[in-house]
């Protein structure tokens, strides 16, 4: 054991991913075990937990203002207040956090919140504006970060993708001139071909200042040097441009955002839990495996509930569907049951609660449900397989049968 901890320290891909996850899994039992809370959400009873109120409309602000100085290793008994002012309806088994607090990253990470944005691949990371370093912005980053640790820490997926070179500042790496491209794909060629061209630089009339967007539509020129406007790039000098140049964009002008979302995160998650991961490895954490779904992974950890069981003629039938859709409809129907349409990195085991299907009457003209707080899909009697077919498709692909309770 203590040879492996040694490889893990010093060349952590030489074991491999799942062995990795493991451990970092262990590494959260083990922390919750030092804090007095052994038990995952769907474990304790109501009265056993914080109880937080959180009005339907107002998720994101009534989660920033309620959690803000909770410690949310403690368990939480999320109470949703719809529109009259009344407490809803809830199922047990950790369902109405897992809808809150999922409902609460979509709302926080939306890029018209003002405090993220999109690189070329549409993934997220700080936007650099000047009202991001602002405090009050300052504390949604920190917030969020601590969000995120949340879910990790509980092992919920959430379907975000951020930017590679924003997860190196999780790893605590600094980006590089090749993680430019993706942020911004001219500056990095024009970069490159600085690198490496032959002809007389200083003919390019460039010196050691940058145009930024400091609002939208308002640029300004920094200096990346003291006095950097009056220093021309030359030949000898424009390697130290190019890094000042790829530092500034990557690393520089959303530091501020970028600490203050780390400090937030590691109030879960340490730091050196996730050194032995790379950016891409991180994304699959968080998001889950962009693989093919394994259906026989899928049923050895689904339950039943009602009329229901393994060898029932509509649960039969619903498998044997499944089973001819293509690799995008399956995702699909993950996320319509889940909320995400990838799977954990350990398989379906990992899933909590488990993937259930409940019977849902004999209505034929019905379409099938879902209730994504608990992983569970209503699904009525049909008795032909053509018509279990179409009112799935047809709930996947209109999103119609969703049912948040």
């Amino acid at each position: 054991m203590q040879l492996r901890f040694s490889i893990l320290k010093k060349i952590p891909f030489a074991i491999p991913f799942e062995v990795r996850v493991s451990i970092f899994q262990h590494l959260i039992i083990n922390d919750r075990v030092l804090h007095g809370s052994t038990e995952r959400l769907d474990a304790l009873g109501h009265d056993q937990r914080l109880r937080v109120i959180i009005r339907r409309g107002a998720v994101a602000q009534d989660g920033f203002e309620m959690l803000g100085g909770v410690d949310l290793k403690a368990p939480l008994d999320i109470v949703m207040i719809d529109q009259f002012g009344q407490e809803e309806w809830r199922i047990d088994g950790g369902g109405q956090f897992k809808e809150f607090f999922t409902t609460l990253c979509q709302e926080v990470l939306m890029t018209n919140s003002g405090l993220w944005s999109r690189d070329k691949c549409g993934w997220l990371y700080p936007t650099s504006h000047a009202y991001a370093t602002e405090a009050h912005s300052l504390d949604w980053y920190w917030f969020v970060g601590h969000m995120i640790g949340k879910a990790m820490y509980e092992g919920i997926l959430m379907e975000v993708e951020f930017a590679y070179f924003f997860l190196s500042k999780w790893l605590g790496r600094r980006s590089c001139l090749d993680d430019l491209f993706l942020l911004d794909p001219d500056l990095y060629r024009r970069l490159l071909s600085l690198k490496h061209s032959t002809e007389n630089i200083e003919d390019l009339s460039l010196n050691f200042t940058i145009a930024t967007e400091v609002e939208f539509g308002v640029t300004q020129r920094v200096d990346l040097i003291p006095n950097g406007r009056n220093i021309a790039v030359s030949t000898e000098n424009r390697l130290r441009y190019i890094k000042l140049v790829t530092g500034y964009h990557l690393n520089a002008r959303i530091k501020q955002q970028n600490e203050a979302f780390l400090e937030g995160l590691s109030q879960f998650i340490q730091p050196k839990w996730l050194k032995m991961f790379d950016q891409q490895e991180l994304q699959v954490l968080i998001a889950g495996a962009t693989v093919p779904i394994d259906l026989d992974d899928v049923r050895r950890n689904t339950t039943y509930k009602g009329i229901y069981h393994n060898g029932h003629a509509t649960i039969c039938t619903f498998w044997r569907v499944v089973n001819s859709f293509h690799r995008w409809q399956k995702h699909s129907l993950l996320r319509f049951v889940t909320n995400c349409s990838y799977p954990h990195a350990l398989g379906f085991k990992e899933l909590v609660p488990n993937f259930t299907i409940r019977d849902d009457g004999s209505d034929e003209n019905r379409l099938p449900t879902s209730s994504t707080c608990v992983n569970l899909l209503k699904l009525p009697t049909y008795k032909s397989e053509r018509q279990l077919r179409e009112m799935l498709l047809e709930a996947l692909t209109s999103r119609a049968g969703f049912d948040s309770s």
